[in-house]
């Protein structure tokens, strides 16, 4: 049998389209040709096919017309091998897939969210005072909450051999197809006499400048700070303020998004009466994963409530109501909405 699979060179992949449905629990098989006697790398096909199988059956169910890609494979609970076989030349497997439908109705929201390419460079903070990793991350981590891809990102600089150098800078801004161009000056502040706040034990100004591909720029300048007595945490509080501050601003005043686009909304989730931290995590989890929340963090914690601040693309109440479709580890009783506050209440009735 191997020596017939031999003479395959070509990878031929192919989906069966014998589904069964239960409830949003789907029995799919999947299909995937041997090539090159690599017996393992078809089987880890033949799962995907029947896998994408099943996404591509729930819109056709539906009749929703949607290309299903790779990604939608996020949007699977879970899934059980009922059966693998070798057929002539080819694996099959048999699957039965727990498909997330909730999160499926909203796929194309969650996946194909609009955003405008940037690229950045940072000058000014040395290893000694920040380590180059948690600057990057602060300023990645607020460019891509707020909307901004880095995609470009790695091609930018490797056309830059001297961040210094302004106009080396702007050339390579120019020669890739990206949105935006952000230039951080960080500058620390190192005469306590000239503190904005006297409180800090460290500050720094902040200027940035946003550049675009019409040649225009604008800057913006602010100063930031923190009361850390640990150096590194204290400017690292302070970067983190600044990056913030001056995307926010620049994604609100400048580079703003359509109209039209759905935006991340931040406002509070208010769990009470769970009596059981655990559990209160494990349902944001569970809405993190399933791509209902984008982002959160606790903010309180007491026994009879926890409080998180989240970023969404949906409001309060749209929360709510995909929440009371979901199967979370457990369902509040109670639902009360405010414009930044949605209040989940898990007493007994």
């Amino acid at each position: 049998m191997i020596k017939k699979f031999i003479k395959y060179l070509a990878i031929f992949l192919a989906l069966f389209t014998a589904v069964e449905s239960y409830a949003y629990n789907v029995t799919t098989t999947g299909k995937a040709t041997i090539s090159k006697n690599r017996l393992r790398d078809a089987y880890h096909s033949a799962i995907k096919n029947a896998r994408l199988g099943a996404i591509r059956w729930y819109y056709k169910e539906n009749n929703q017309d949607v290309k299903v890609t790779y990604e939608y494979l996020k949007f699977i609970r879970s899934y059980t091998i009922l059966e693998q076989n070798i057929e002539e030349d080819a694996v099959v497997v048999k699957l039965r897939i727990d498909l997330d439908d909730i999160a499926l109705q909203d796929a194309s929201l969650l996946l194909n969210q609009y955003s405008d390419t940037a690229v950045y460079v940072y000058r000014g903070i040395n290893e000694a005072t920040l380590p180059d990793k948690q600057v990057k991350n602060a300023i990645t981590t607020v460019l891509s909450s707020k909307q901004f891809s880095l995609s470009n990102q790695a091609n930018f600089l490797g056309k830059i051999t001297d961040i210094s150098d302004n106009t080396q800078v702007e050339k390579a801004f120019k020669g890739i197809d990206t949105n935006v161009l952000l230039i951080f000056d960080f500058e620390p502040v190192l005469s306590f006499e000239n503190f904005k706040d006297s409180n800090n034990t460290c500050e720094l100004t902040t200027t940035v400048t946003i550049n675009d591909k019409k040649g225009e720029s604008k800057t913006i300048q602010i100063v930031t700070g923190s009361n850390n007595t640990n150096p590194a945490y204290c400017y690292n509080d302070a970067v983190k303020q600044a990056t913030n501050e001056t995307i926010t601003y620049v994604r609100e005043n400048i580079v703003k998004l359509p109209e039209s686009v759905a935006k991340l909304q931040k406002y509070e989730v208010k769990l009470i009466n769970a009596n059981n931290f655990v559990l209160t995590k494990n349902i944001m989890d569970t809405l993190s994963k399933r791509g209902l929340i984008k982002s959160s963090k606790t903010v309180s914690y007491t026994q009879k409530s926890v409080v998180f601040e989240v970023e969404s693309y949906f409001s309060p109440e749209e929360l709510g109501g995909k929440i009371k479709s979901s199967q979370l580890p457990k369902q509040p009783t109670k639902m009360d909405f405010g414009r930044k506050e949605l209040v989940l209440d898990f007493a007994a009735e």
